[in-house]
């Protein structure tokens, strides 16, 4: 029978000195060991269709931003979380990472006090006085894990910024290009305002693709916005996400609420246009919303969505529904409610452990995740 490591297994020979390092050595490994234990133990008596608190941060020092948005690194397993509220109340330009396979947060920097905010040569606006970095902003749904470049594109500008009022010179709004191996960030010149958009990284086609007043797209040389489309079918508060099995990019949600879904099916290359489809799914009543969160499962091959239910100024609680592109149908789950998210853009599917992580809290309460893995069998939907 294999046993584990042990006070009793070291050999007496051995010095003082490195007797006391090994149990040092092994008191640290059993520790991990039985955390990590924990953790996947925890997760695993997880029910399923039902969200379960994966960590909560109780003691943190920040807070989850409504305005701010989220992506996957797909390379590290971890969550990444920038933007900032600025409405008065926090001008967070940190990164913020979550790791699921040992729950905790780290960040990068700290928050750039707005003193230190200016106009650089080129007309870019840059926190600090070292190298580029961006002012805090509202990011919504428009930043996007690049898995080819391994970086974080942030096509968001800070327009709700009140620090803008502060200079008298044209200001140039980049895209921000943030270097996950290095902590550095760099800008591409951006040609429109993707404030209160939506953007996504289309797999098949290697680019990413942003939506705000016409399609723009950003292909795989990774060197300038194109412009495919013109027009928009939506205002703001809109969510983006990539269906990898079609190949095709679905908007969920809209400023004044919506139940409607638009695909729009890209053209072969970055630049070309595509086409849109107008979606009224069947199926369980399943509210209209906005700026809620929602992700796609490649393995179940269905979207989550958590809606409130209500009025936007006062939900009364989160729901959670379940679309299926194959009937076009909306699905509710039973049994997996949560309370009032209000704007929260906070939810990917990690492919790792199929399941779909939540971010939630606000000022007033502390910073969670929530993990939910599906069974599809279990709801009669396959």
């Amino acid at each position: 029978m294999h046993q584990r490591p042990g006070f009793r297994h070291l050999d007496p020979r051995c010095p003082l000195p490195q007797r006391l390092a090994l149990v040092l050595l092994w008191l640290a490994l059993a520790t991990a060991c039985g955390r990590e234990q924990q953790d996947s133990g925890a997760m695993a008596g997880m029910a399923p269709n039902t969200w379960g608190t994966l960590h909560r941060d109780a003691g943190g020092d920040w807070h989850r931003q409504q305005h701010a948005g989220i992506a996957f690194d797909r390379r590290r397993g971890q969550l990444l979380l920038f933007g900032s509220d600025t409405h008065g109340r926090d001008w967070d330009n940190r990164l913020h990472r979550f790791d699921p396979a040992r729950p905790g947060w780290s960040r990068l920097g700290e928050p750039v006090p707005a003193r230190l905010y200016r106009i650089d040569d080129d007309g870019i606006p840059v926190a600090g006085d070292g190298d580029p970095w961006p002012w805090a902003m509202h990011t919504f749904d428009t930043i996007v894990y690049d898995p080819t470049q391994d970086t974080l594109v942030v096509a968001a500008v800070p327009l709700h910024n009140p620090a803008r009022k502060g200079f008298d010179q044209e200001i140039r709004h980049p895209t921000w290009i943030h270097h996950l191996e290095t902590g550095t960030w760099s800008t591409l010149p951006s040609p429109a305002s993707f404030f209160g958009g939506s953007a996504a990284y289309d797999r098949a086609r290697d680019t990413i693709v942003a939506y705000r007043n016409g399609v723009w797209e950003l292909g795989p040389e990774r060197r300038e916005w194109r412009k495919a489309m013109s027009g928009s079918h939506h205002s703001i508060h809109h969510t983006m996400v990539y269906d990898s099995r079609r190949g095709e990019l679905v908007v969920f949600g809209d400023r004044g609420d919506s139940r409607d879904i638009w695909v729009y099916t890209p053209g072969e290359t970055a630049g070309e246009a595509g086409r849109w489809e107008r979606r009224d799914p069947d199926g369980d009543d399943c509210p209209a919303d906005q700026h809620f969160p929602v992700d796609y499962s490649e393995e179940d091959d269905v979207f989550v969505l958590v809606l409130d239910e209500g009025s936007e100024r006062q939900p009364h609680r989160a729901v959670t529904c379940i679309y299926d592109p194959r009937d076009n149908r909306y699905h509710r789950i039973d049994g997996a409610e949560l309370p009032a998210q209000g704007m929260n853009y906070m939810m990917v599917y990690d492919p790792r452990d199929r399941r779909f992580l939540l971010v939630t809290g606000n000022h007033a309460t502390p910073i969670s995740v929530h993990a939910l893995r599906l069974d599809l069998q279990r709801l009669g939907i396959r």
